[in-house]
């Protein structure tokens, strides 16, 4: 195990919790990790990390992703932090060229916010531009990536959106890159699989109970069916399944059964009910109980 490997196993355990890691987000700490074994081999050769335009839907892990990765750039010491938070999630709400001024006042107060008594922020800025991907070439969104280039010395940026429409990434990729050096992350939601070990191990068990083989096969193609739907809500959905397959358990006075089977999950098959249901909230323009623009 090499170090940046022992690094990001280090931190996942001290958050004491169950994570799933994407092959996207272990690919871009594996590259970190060799750059930083690199550099201080050879400290006199290098320069910054690039800038990250990461696309991956609502509810993806974003926030999971960032802090993750903030605590191993922290951990193998790879840029300098300063302030008192290492890492800031904002969300740039589109706004008319008349009234934008008060969007880059907004960021500005929470980037001084961050540096605490420090006189400046150091560390990671991930910005939700997911509302701007309209209005990608207005002016005022360019007054916007100069104020974020200006800063680019002490601030790793990375830009968020929250579509896979190739057209569209190659738009906001060719803008980005005019004002800064930008590598794309495209992230996939997790294999059903490693889905279903995931909430079993988050879930399941810390609640006594194991899922038998015929129960993880019906939960994997039911997450087969969420996760092909065009607005699927990623984590928050899987996450809300699990807590209404542990209600049912309970409600249905099943807490003896150390073994959960098919059978008991029916309710939650991919034709039921409950799966339309959700299918057809997720498939709407906005989802009941969430804010759109929500990460």
């Amino acid at each position: 195990m090499n170090k940046g490997d022992y690094a990001m196993k280090k931190i996942i355990n001290n958050t004491n919790r169950e994570y799933i890691i994407t092959d996207e987000f272990n690919e871009m700490i594996k590259s970190h990790n060799n750059y930083s074994n690199q550099k201080k081999a050879k400290p006199d050769i290098g320069t910054p990390l690039p800038n990250y335009l990461w696309v991956n839907i609502r509810g993806g892990g974003n926030t999971t992703n960032l802090k993750l990765l903030t605590e191993n750039l922290h951990e193998i010491k790879i840029i300098e932090f300063r302030g008192k938070e290492k890492y800031i999630e904002f969300t740039l709400e589109y706004k008319s060229r008349d009234s934008f001024d008060s969007e880059l006042r907004r960021l500005d107060n929470e980037i001084k916010s961050s540096a605490g008594y420090n006189r400046y922020f150091r560390g990671v800025i991930c910005i939700n531009i997911n509302e701007w991907l309209e209005h990608i070439h207005e002016d005022h969104f360019k007054r916007f990536l100069n104020y974020i280039s200006e800063s680019n010395h002490k601030i790793l940026v990375i830009l968020l959106i929250h579509t896979y429409e190739k057209n569209m990434i190659e738009i906001v990729e060719s803008v980005l890159s005019a004002y800064m050096r930008i590598e794309t992350i495209v992230f996939k939601f997790p294999d059903p699989n490693k889905t279903v070990d995931f909430l079993e191990k988050q879930y399941m068990k810390n609640s006594g109970f194991i899922l038998l083989d015929s129960a993880k096969t019906l939960l994997i193609e039911t997450i087969k069916e969420l996760t092909a739907s065009k607005n699927f809500n990623g984590f928050k959905k899987i996450c809300q399944i699990a807590e209404d397959i542990l209600y049912t358990i309970i409600e249905k006075k099943l807490c003896d059964q150390k073994h959960i089977s098919a059978e008991m999950l029916s309710d939650y098959s991919k034709d039921s009910s409950y799966v339309k249901r959700a299918k057809y909230q997720i498939n709407t323009k906005k989802t009941i109980g969430f804010i759109e623009r929500g990460v």
